[in-house]
């Protein structure tokens, strides 16, 4: 487990360069904010926050981050697509201002591969264009909380964009 300082500078090796802006009133969550879930899952899930693969395709690895609000009372995931040079786009995949706390939430790396969807699984009926099985050509982004729901959000390269499915209910 890190602690204090080497939490700290663990997570500013995992940040985007400093250069780098966060979205306006977020931030990096520090050591005081690994509480609940985080804290519960830390042998399971060690930065339940942060995410790096290379999403869209292009080569360049991507960091996807739970950045917490400077209010305290709101979080928002981002995926920060890295460029060659410059600054990263930063994207909003979702933000929530009150009702659940960001340490119960939790962001992974997920395989390219097959997946059975939660329409597939029987969770629900399958909406129109909601597949049973979701074929993921390049790594993709759970989304998660913990013992609970998670959707994986994945790069559509025809839309240029990240879409949305539902994996468990």
């Amino acid at each position: 487990m890190l602690t204090g300082f080497a939490f700290v500078v663990g997570l500013l090796m995992m940040a985007p360069s400093p250069a780098d802006s966060l979205p306006r009133g977020f931030r990096y969550p520090t050591e005081a904010d690994r509480r609940g879930a985080w804290e519960a899952f830390k042998g399971e899930v060690p930065t339940p926050f942060h995410a790096k693969a290379d999403f869209n395709g292009d080569g360049i690895s991507d960091d996807a981050w739970i950045l917490l609000h400077e209010s305290n009372e709101g979080w928002g995931l981002f995926v920060f697509v890295n460029e060659p040079v410059g600054s990263p786009s930063v994207i909003e995949l979702e933000r929530e201002m009150g009702s659940t706390a960001a340490q119960q939430l939790g962001v992974a790396v997920v395989s390219p591969g097959e997946y059975e969807t939660a329409c597939g699984k029987g969770y629900w009926d399958c909406e129109v264009n909601e597949p049973e099985k979701l074929e993921l050509a390049l790594p993709a982004l759970d989304f998660f909380t913990f013992e609970s729901a998670n959707s994986f959000f994945w790069w559509d390269a025809s839309s240029r964009r990240f879409a949305r499915t539902w994996m468990s209910d």
